[in-house]
Order: structure tokens, then sequence, then C-alpha cells
């Protein structure tokens, strides 16, 4: 029994020792927007990936946070891996919806192939009319983009002066790695996002 015992305190010590080696979850602030160091998709905790601002010229557009089960440092890491994924946009500068719309389809062309595209073209027009119905994009807005094994791609689009918020689900499970391969691709819409998103930023 004294063995038992001492097997037992000892696992217990090295389950300490060991959790207190871990690297501690911090929240980011990225230009005034504050990304906590975990989220909830679908009942999963989520660890805050990296965050970091999509420029196009000397406009910061807005701050984007990538949130993921288990951490990665590459983009075939985050695509790949088989768990809830979440990527939260929070508009910094003011734009008009179907602007927005139009960059991140540049973005989709940029990174699937035709075939791919061809097999999403009803979601990415309906993802597309999402977005553009909102008129204009505020500082604070945001776009959340969730998916889960178990219910696919949600898209919310929050407007805070219109205290309104419109969300569709698609079910489709090749969205969200097309939807992701716009910031993690091999031509993302801003290079250094992409490795704010997985955590290299310099």
């Amino acid at each position: 029994m004294k063995k038992q015992h001492s097997a037992q305190w000892l696992l217990a010590l090295a389950l300490v020792c060991n959790a207190a080696l871990l690297p501690a979850a911090h929240a980011l602030d990225v230009a005034g927007v504050n990304f906590k160091p975990q989220s909830q998709v679908k009942g999963s905790t989520l660890q805050l990936n990296g965050a970091g601002i999509r420029q196009q010229g000397a406009t910061a557009l807005y701050s984007a946070g990538l949130y993921l089960e288990q951490k990665a440092g590459s983009s075939d890491e985050a695509l790949q891996s088989k768990g809830a994924k979440q990527l939260r946009i929070v508009v910094l500068h003011e734009v008009n919806s179907r602007e927005f719309g139009e960059l991140l389809a540049k973005g989709l062309v940029g990174n699937s192939s035709d075939e791919e595209l061809s097999n999403l073209i009803p979601e990415i027009m309906d993802m597309g009319t999402l977005i553009a119905e909102h008129g204009k994009l505020r500082p604070g807005d945001s776009v959340v983009i969730d998916w889960s094994p178990t219910q696919g791609t949600a898209i919310r689009v929050n407007q805070r002066s219109k205290h309104k918020t419109a969300s569709e689900v698609f079910a489709k499970p090749d969205l969200i790695g097309a939807i992701l391969r716009i910031w993690l691709g091999p031509k993302p819409v801003d290079a250094k996002l992409k490795a704010a998103l997985l955590g290299n930023a310099a």
C-alpha cells in the first residue's frame, strides 16, 4: 500500500511540475483590441495562437486573432488540426462591407484551386451576401469565424453602432480550410499578419 501511495504522489508531483513548465497563455493587445488568452467554440476551450494587424498600404484595416485547441507554429499544423478553430476580426478603419467582402474573395481565389472554389460556390456567395448587406463596417465592428467538427463553419458579423448581429452556419467541411487559407495560405493577404497569427511575429 505504501508503494502504491508513493507512486501516486510521485505521479501527482510530476504532473504539477510539468504544468508549471508549460508557457502561460497571455492576452494580447493589438492596436487597442484585446484578444483574450482563451475562447470557446461549442464547448471546446481554445488557446490564442497569435494575433496581428492587416495592413493595406499605410492603413491598418483590422486586427485578427487565431484560436486553436492546440497551438500551431506553421500553416500546415493550423489548417490540418482536427479540433475546433476560431478567427476573430475586429475592424480598425471604416470600410464598405462590399469592399471588405471583395478583399476576402481575392484571398480565397489566390489560395484555392479552381476545383476547390467550384465546390464551394454556393457557400462563398452566401458568405459574401452575409457580409455585404451590412453597408459600412466601422471601428469596433467584428467578424467572427468559428469551426467545430459537429457544427461546421459559423460566421457572425457584429455591428456595434447598430447593436446588430447577423450569423449563418455552413455545414460543408471544406469551407473552413478555404477561409483560413486567406490568411494562412501560400499567398496570404498580409505576410506579416500570417506570421503573427502563427505566433511568429517579430
